[in-house]
């Protein structure tokens, strides 16, 4: 690894912070006054291409994330790559692969949403492009950041193509069902279903709520009750490849491939791609990682459009 060093320095009315001989960190303060904080990794020699990177929705620090920052920021070549904190969290928060963390800051808890999510990136992206002006702007989400990423895309006209991956179907209800149904002994289904269809109508039915479940908190579960994932993926304009996998337990295969031939006859730029044998971490049925070729499918893609 490279040696890491720190420089403070202020730049345009926000702090810059050398992480890594090629990576910045960057902080912008948001409406509420709290900090936005945002990474972009510079390519060795002047790049016209930046790849934005849109995690799940683990309570992780996007910094530590090597499927992001490692796997799928090979999808293109000599490029910059940016990538966004969801709110309350920074790099200091180290890595857990704990579902269910105990350390999970409260200012997550209390504010991380999908909207927050996309109005945070959006922030990021006017600063960063009235820094630069790319001539190539790639957005990829994957799980809840395929969502993140269709919702920034259908509003932000610089983004030349998306990839989404394992995104589920249009409603986040249904997609539940699924994993629930496929993880819940066959005697068990229906009473942990109406549990949690019991648990939608209190969070639908509420202004506010200070349950947290599964490390997320009202404002999380709302927007996940609430958003119509087919309203973003219908106002994207520009190339569009969702990607999702077969044997997904987190999400419905099924849902996501009605969702896409809904579109089939009206979004001529939307493409879709199954990967029948893998699973939400692109592991084969023998346990075998095949993320490699997924990488290589998508960018032989977006070098197609």
């Amino acid at each position: 690894m490279k040696k890491t060093f720190a420089l403070m320095c202020f730049l345009s009315g926000f702090v810059a912070v050398s992480i890594q001989a090629e990576t910045l960190q960057y902080e912008l303060s948001r409406e509420d006054r709290s900090k936005l904080t945002y990474y972009l990794t510079k390519n060795t020699y002047p790049s016209e291409k930046l790849l934005v990177l849109i995690q799940g929705s683990d309570c992780n620090s996007v910094f530590y994330n090597k499927n992001i920052n490692e796997t799928f920021s090979r999808v293109i070549n000599n490029k910059d790559v940016l990538t966004v904190e969801k709110y309350g969290i920074n790099k200091e928060l180290k890595w857990s692969d704990e579902s269910e963390r105990s350390d999970c800051p409260q200012s997550y808890l209390n504010h991380d949403s999908p909207k927050q999510r996309a109005e945070d990136i959006k922030q990021v992206l006017k600063q960063v492009l009235n820094e630069k002006n790319y001539d190539k702007l790639v957005v990829l989400g994957g799980s809840e950041g395929a969502l993140v990423a269709n919702m920034v895309a259908a509003v932000v006209p610089e983004i030349d193509q998306t990839v989404v991956i394992n995104g589920g179907g249009r409603w986040f209800v249904d997609d539940v069902l699924h994993n629930i149904e496929l993880t819940t002994p066959p005697e068990a289904f229906v009473p942990a279903k109406e549990g949690f269809l019991g648990f939608k109508q209190h969070i639908l039915a509420s202004s506010e709520s200070k349950a947290i479940v599964s490390n997320h908190g009202y404002f999380w579960w709302r927007d996940m009750f609430e958003l119509d994932q087919s309203e973003y993926i219908d106002k994207i304009q520009g190339p569009l490849l969702i990607i999702q996998s077969g044997q997904d337990e987190n999400v419905s295969p099924q849902l996501a491939f009605d969702q896409a031939q809904s579109f089939k006859k009206t979004k001529k730029n939307l493409e879709y791609k199954v990967y029948p044998n893998l699973d939400h971490a692109f592991k084969s049925l023998d346990g075998e990682t095949k993320s490699d070729k997924v990488v290589r499918d998508i960018k032989r893609w977006l070098s197609q459009h």
